[in-house]
């Protein structure tokens, strides 16, 4: 193994780090911005908004979501043969950025797309729509957290690959598997659940998303 990267790894770096954040600025503007407009808007305002922001909106939204999920993929092979940079940190981001691609294309973009066709679901696709956004900011904010902690690999005790490729330590942390539980909690409540009152209001969106951050980093940091 090595720690050596080529300009052409530093380019694919940079891109994916530009794709993930316009990704997470739009997710973030989406829940905290255009979902409370739409709201107190009326009929015409609102369906002129879907049409004529909301939709690219979208469009940017998912196709960033797009080239960091696919970027993503290159990069976990790619680091495997850096040395203990595949670790927890790197392993929960690509983690989150899978569950937030999948929330972008499968949910978001498919409810948005019958909400302003005005389908006979589109109230019930509104709801979801609305679930699947609020979730996706939560999950932004520790994704940015643990993007910062596999920036720092080679300080990082618990690699999930060792110097020799082997499976390292890091597959029996106790931070890895709850920070997992954590995550899917969250999702599952997507799939399953509704808008909980600690994910009603920007401010506990953003709340929420540091909350979590902090309790990640608390495990990774003393588990």
């Amino acid at each position: 193994m090595n720690s050596t990267l080529n300009f052409y790894n530093e380019v694919i770096i940079f891109l994916f780090f530009v794709a993930t954040v316009l990704w997470i600025g739009l997710t973030l503007y989406s829940s905290l911005i255009s979902q409370n407009y739409l709201k107190i808007a009326d009929g015409n305002e609102k369906k002129s908004y879907l049409l004529n922001i909301q939709a690219n909106v979208m469009w940017y939204m998912r196709w960033s979501a797009l080239v960091s999920f696919g970027l993503s993929v290159y990069l976990m092979s790619f680091i495997s043969n850096i040395d203990y940079a595949y670790n927890i940190g790197t392993s929960l981001a690509s983690l989150l950025i899978t569950i937030m691609f999948l929330n972008t294309w499968l949910i978001i973009w498919r409810k948005q797309k019958r909400i302003i066709a005005q389908t006979r679901d589109w109230q019930k696709c509104e709801s979801r729509y609305d679930l699947a956004i609020r979730t996706n900011s939560i999950f932004a904010i520790p994704l940015l957290g643990l993007m910062l902690y596999s920036a720092q690999a080679k300080d990082v005790a618990n690699p999930l690959l060792d110097i020799d490729g082997n499976f390292g330590p890091g597959w029996s942390s106790f931070a890895l598997w709850v920070s997992i539980v954590l995550l899917l909690l969250f999702e599952a409540n997507l799939v399953f659940g509704k808008i909980r009152n600690w994910m009603d209001s920007p401010k506990k969106i953003i709340l929420t998303g540091l909350v979590l951050t902090i309790l990640i980093g608390l495990l990774l940091r003393y588990s």
